[in-house]
């Protein structure tokens, strides 16, 4: 004599089939996560301000690291800029004004935080 399976077969054959469902599922999830994060990651590389650049270049940390950047001396945005210009023309850094005011807003953004 056979024994009878308490459950249908029908229902053994679902019962896998949603395993393999949240296996799948489980699958892409991790996978949409890591895809986002890598997104994130990009995104955070590709909004490095152009003004970094710029002070890389300039080797402003050659004389800014005894003394770093102090907001209460270059307390506004027009003291910034001249500032920026006066190590420009003492260094002979051949920045061209936009890129002195790109490099002030750097700068600003960075370490002072002034009003424009």
């Amino acid at each position: 004599m056979k024994k009878r399976l308490n459950q249908p077969l029908n229902s053994a054959v679902t019962s896998h089939q949603n395993q393999s469902i949240v296996k799948t599922t489980r699958k892409s999830v991790t996978q949409l996560a890591a895809c986002c994060l890598l997104a994130i990651s990009s995104v955070s590389y590709a909004e490095v301000h152009p003004g970094k650049a710029l002070h890389d270049d300039a080797e402003c940390m050659k004389c800014h690291a005894a003394k770093p950047y102090n907001p209460q001396k270059t307390d506004s945005w027009p003291k910034l800029v001249k500032a920026v210009t006066f190590c420009n023309n003492n260094l002979n850094s051949g920045l061209f004004d936009d890129e002195i005011e790109t490099l002030a807003d750097y700068l600003n953004q960075t370490y002072y935080h002034h009003d424009k």
